[in-house]
């Protein structure tokens, strides 16, 4: 019965659920479910009822869906939207805590940056300090220097003041003793005219006078040189008359005496021949005894032919020294008058001809030596002349004696003072390097372009200073070269085996060492520099445009265009001036600039050529004059011809002695042959009455010769008597006697007239004498006085020149002085610009003019610093001062850092601090949820676990209760695994079901009856937990067989007593369920029939107890 009320009360309050629409402000559908919910109904989880087909899902279901079907029935479910809820709020908390992690530990990591840059920063500031110091003491430094510097070439300036003074004062007396001697010439001159314009009137007048004068002169000398011609004609002419009549006497009387003469020879002929006419018997007889006597002198006449030829060829010799001997007193006849001398000492010098011969050698020697020399000097003197001429050659091609513009001198000049002023200046980059040949000239020019002519320097400040003292000179600008910034490019080694005739333009140009060694810190820039200035000696750094160090040279422009259009593309510069740029453009070539430009590379040559030339001239002048070597060897070859006569005279004596001693010999053997001979015609002499037949041939001989040589002097005397017989000595005489008379006439009269104008010329001439003596005399005075005024002139141009000097010198100080004021001025602003504070001396003197520079305090210098140094001292502590400073600032370059990082570092700690406290609050807020949060994912996972500990206890006993048999004691196997023990509610729950004698396998392949017994297993179970009051099954048995659906039965029937019996309700419970198989209700404690009332259109109900029954 109380069933039955209970089902009733059920039964209304669904109707009320019905009919909610009309009863929903009195009953909620909360306040129903919660009504259920107490009564064990779980609506959503449905543990009450199991609807037709619900046993096959449930077999069906995967394990999210088991997992939802556990949550239901736990209550977990109630608390997953405020998990939900909770999870949402707890993730946004760990992304707005870890936002705030992350923008903290930005700021951290920020701060630390920010501390790292700090310290960059006060070391930054550090170094500035130690930078400012060093500059401090460096300034400081260079005005300590600038001050000695400037009070030493202001007390040089005052000196050169002094003298200036001085010779100013010198100079003014000049002045007044020349403006003395001025007025004296002045007077000089004036009376000087006078007298000769006196003397020029009187000059003409005698002019006038003069040629009457010289007419009749000229006339009576004409007359006067006749005359006398023809007198010494007529003496000559009657001296001719008379010595011709002597000579016809003479000639006559010699005629006759030769003539007496030959006939006495013929008569004295005659006889002799009478007496030596011989009979035939006699002839032979003489001729035989004549060959006899011929073979026996044979040898005595060839040793007489062997002397007498030696004899003649002695007298040859002799003459031939005679003759030399003559030509040589001939063509010195000035050494006549000492031919006697010469003749007395001949003895001497035959004596002393070895003494002499030697001297002689030895004097040859000298000769030969002198001429050697001579001949040396003299190679030497051409060769040096041919040099001379070839480099004027060359400075004519060069053009060397061209004028120089005004502008290229005060360059040049100023290039010059710029080096005396600034010890950092080395010279134009035309004075520093040069082509190695010629032909490179153009290339090398066209290369540098408008650098050829820059003025290499040490450094930037020199090149200002520089810079400056053009200005104030107004001098045109001037390109500089700082070598320290100088930054050096490496030449490619490819760039030398290009082939061709292609080379690096820094092979083809040769450079001065003294640029490297001129700056020894940095070395060996040029050169390679510098040159490769980039000649390679450019600066980069200075913002110069051009590469000279990679660039290439070569003679054709074929060869050049193929470098510079290659894949690499070279710049490249031929010979004749042609440019090929990197870029392929074509510029340059052979102009009249360029080529004017390229001779200034030899300028230096020029240079050279002129020492070479003036070298050359000095040592042509050491050689002395070629006149005084030509007199030397002159006096030599006198002294030489002196002992040559000296010789000569020495072998004519020893010639003539021989001649002598020859002769001698001659006559020893012609004696010995003429007593030979007479001997063998002494008996033929006798037998013919002749006392000697030898000395008859030689008289008949002899006397033959005569009367020839007479007969011959005959004809000559008679061919001259008739010549002389036949002239006409007395018609010429009586001609010149006549031209006398008359010319004597004519002579008396011009003697008369010449007389007359002789009178008047010496008058004249003598008035001329007279005031040309008296102007000789002015002249000598005035000489005088130009000579002392020359010699004034000279010394006022000395003065003039001291005066000059001493002017450009103190130019040249005040220059430097204005420098140093420039250099402390601009030291000054630098320290001003640079906001460094140079320590001053506090003189109340000088508070109140604000006009007056500055003193420094120097005490704060080193005392090494404030002694004297030289200047290679100097510059030695200024490069260590600029080392440290480029050392430093290179440091402070290097750090690059923020300053602004210490204003920064404090803001970014203050923002840290707010950022971890924001942090703070929101890990706070965070945990406070996770709490939460935490709190509910616990509650949830104690209902879910609970429910599931309760079914996994559960469901295998009520399986193997489904399935065991008497076959099959024990049963099969049942089980629910977790798949995620942490969080079981949010996966799945994987069930497994092993039916006795299977083994284990997945839920889908069982069969159809298994599956069944398997999914009421687990209903059953989950029913077991939080049990409804009733458990509706309807049709659960749709899919088994007859054995399960007894089984099925069973198990409900038993739990059906459980709840009977406990009075707590166990774990049993009420059921009602809903089956067409009578195995299976057949086990009902009651029965529930359904039909339909046809009479009311409705479905009735029939009940029946079934508990009568039982047995």
């Amino acid at each position: 019965m109380e069933l039955n009320f209970n089902l009733q009360e059920v039964f209304l309050v669904l109707v009320v659920v019905l009919n909610i629409d009309l009863m929903i402000k009195l009953l909620l559908g909360m306040t129903y479910n919660y009504k259920l919910k107490s009564l064990g109904i779980l609506v959503k989880a449905r543990n009450f009822l199991v609807f037709q087909g619900d046993v096959e899902s449930i077999a069906s279901k995967n394990p999210k869906e088991l997992t939802a079907i556990l949550e239901h029935i736990s209550g977990s479910d109630e608390l997953k939207k405020e998990y939900e809820a909770l999870e949402e709020q707890k993730g946004r908390a760990e992304e707005k805590s870890a936002l705030v992690y992350n923008k903290k530990r930005t700021v951290v990591m920020e701060r630390k940056q920010k501390k790292v840059q700090k310290e960059e920063a006060e070391k930054h500031n550090r170094l500035q300090d130690e930078l400012k110091s060093l500059k401090k003491d460096h300034f400081l430094w260079q005005l300590f220097n600038i001050q000695i510097d400037t009070g030493k070439a202001n007390v040089e300036l005052e000196e050169v003041k002094k003298i200036l003074e001085e010779i100013m004062m010198e100079q003014e007396k000049y002045e007044l003793e020349d403006t003395g001697k001025r007025k004296e010439q002045s007077e000089y001159s004036k009376a000087i005219m006078l007298c000769e314009i006196k003397i020029a009137e009187k000059k003409v007048k005698l002019d006038k006078m003069r040629p009457e004068l010289l007419k009749s002169k000229e006339e009576l000398s004409r007359i006067s040189s006749n005359m006398k011609s023809r007198k010494k004609e007529l003496e000559k002419k009657r001296d001719e008359r008379m010595k011709h009549g002597e000579e016809i006497k003479r000639l006559e009387s010699d005629f006759h005496q030769i003539s007496r003469k030959l006939n006495d020879l013929r008569e004295k002929s005659q006889h002799g021949f009478e007496k030596l006419q011989l009979e035939d018997i006699k002839a032979l007889e003489y001729h035989t005894i004549k060959e006899e006597a011929g073979i026996k002198t044979a040898k005595l006449i060839e040793e007489k032919e062997v002397q007498e030829r030696q004899q003649q060829a002695d007298m040859e010799e002799l003459k031939n020294q005679e003759e030399n001997l003559q030509q040589l007193i001939t063509r010195e006849q000035e050494l006549e008058s000492q031919v006697q001398l010469m003749q007395a000492r001949q003895e001497k010098i035959v004596e002393s001809f070895r003494k002499h011969k030697e001297e002689r050698t030895s004097v040859k020697k000298d000769l030969n030596k002198v001429q050697d020399e001579h001949r040396e000097s003299k190679n030497k003197y051409e060769s040096l002349k041919v040099k001379i001429s070839e480099v004027e050659k060359r400075l004519r091609d060069l053009k060397a004696d061209k004028h120089e513009n005004e502008r290229d001198v005060r360059l040049s000049q100023a290039v010059g003072n710029l080096k005396l002023l600034f010890p950092g200046v080395h010279g134009r980059l035309t004075d520093l390097c040069r082509p190695t040949q010629v032909k490179y000239n153009l290339a090398v020019t066209v290369a540098m372009g408008r650098f050829m002519d820059a003025v290499v320097v040490e450094d930037e400040h020199t090149g200002k200073e520089c810079i400056k003292y053009l200005k104030q000179q107004q001098l045109p600008p001037q390109t500089f070269i700082p070598l320290q910034s100088v930054r050096v490019k490496p030449v490619r080694e490819k760039l030398r085996t290009l082939g061709g005739t292609a080379k690096p333009i820094f092979d083809v140009i040769q450079y001065s060492f003294c640029i490297a060694c001129a700056n020894s810190y940095y070395g060996t820039v040029l050169l390679a520099g510098i040159i490769i200035l980039y000649f390679s000696m450019l600066p980069q750094s200075v913002h110069l445009s051009f590469d000279l160090g990679n660039t290439v040279v070569c003679d054709k422009l074929e060869e050049a265009k193929d470098l510079s259009w290659s894949r690499e593309g070279y710049k490249v510069v031929t010979v004749d001036g042609i440019l090929l740029t990197k870029s392929g453009t074509i510029t340059g070539g052979i102009s009249g600039g360029m080529e004017a430009r390229s001779k200034q590379w030899d300028d230096k040559a020029i240079r050279d050529i002129k020492k070479t030339k003036e070298r050359y001239e000095l040592e042509m002048e050491s050689l002395g004059s070629i006149r005084e070597m030509q007199m030397k060897e002159s006096e030599t070859s006198g002294k030489i011809s002196g002992l040559d006569k000296k010789i000569q005279y020495s072998e004519i004596e020893k010639l003539q002695n021989q001649t002598e001693r020859r002769k001698k010999e001659i006559e020893k053997l012609e004696n010995c042959i003429n007593v030979i001979v007479d001997h063998s015609y002494d008996e033929f002499s006798k037998s013919i009455g002749v006392t000697n037949i030898r000395e008859c041939e030689e008289l008949q001989l002899q006397m033959a010769e005569e009367r020839i040589s007479m007969s011959n002097q005959m004809s000559k005397l008679k061919y001259q008597l008739e010549y002389e017989q036949k002239r006409d000595m007395d018609s010429r005489i009586k001609e010149i006697e006549s031209n006398l008379n008359s010319l004597d006439k004519e002579l008396k009269q011009v003697q008369t007239r010449e007389e007359k104008d002789t009178q008047g010329t010496e008058r004249y001439t003598s008035e001329i004498d007279q005031l040309n003596t008296e102007v000789q005399e002015l002249k000598y005075q005035l000489d005088v006085c130009e000579k002392a005024m020359q010699k004034m002139k000279k010394q006022r141009s000395s003065i003039l020149t001291r005066i000059g000097e001493s002017k450009s010198r103190i130019k040249l100080k005040e220059t430097q002085i204005e420098q140093l004021h420039s250099q402390r001025q601009e030291i000054i602003e630098k320290c001003e610009l640079e906001q460094i504070e140079l320590p001053i001396v506090d003189d109340p003197m000088e508070i109140g003019s604000s006009m007056q520079s500055p003193v420094f305090d120097y005490s704060q210098l080193s005392r090494s610093h404030q002694q004297e140094m030289l200047p290679s001292e100097r510059e030695k502590l200024d490069s260590e001062f600029k080392h440290k400073m480029d050392n430093l600032v290179s440091e402070i370059e290097r750090t690059a850092p923020n300053l602004k990082a210490l204003d920064q570092y404090v803001a970014l700690q203050e923002k840290e601090r707010e950022v971890v406290e924001e942090f703070e609050a929101v890990r706070k807020e965070e945990m406070e949820i996770t709490d939460k949060y935490n709190a509910i994912k616990q509650r949830r996972y104690e209902l879910f676990t609970e429910a599931f500990n309760h079914i996994s206890n559960n469901i295998d006993k009520i399986y193997k209760q489904l399935t065991k048999s008497s076959t099959h004691q024990l049963g099969g196997t049942a089980y629910i695994n977790l798949e995620n023990e942490d969080d079981p509610f949010l996966h799945g729950i994987k069930y497994t079901a092993m039916p006795p004698t299977k083994r284990f396998c997945d839920m889908e392949q069982l069969s159809g009856g298994e599956k069944t017994v398997a999914a009421l297993a687990l209903l059953f179970s989950i029913h077991s937990y939080k049990p409804s009051p009733f458990f509706i099954l309807d049709e659960v048995d749709a899919a088994l067989d007859n054995l399960n659906v007894a089984k099925i039965a069973g198990f409900i029937s038993s739990k059906s007593f459980e709840i009977s019996e406990d009075s707590k309700g166990g774990n049993g419970f009420q059921s009602i369920v809903i089956s067409l198989k009578d195995t299976f209700y057949d086990k009902a404690q009651a029965l529930v029939g359904v039909y339909r009332d046809r009479e009311r259109g409705c479905s009735r109900t029939l009940t029946f107890d079934l508990t009568k029954y039982r047995e």
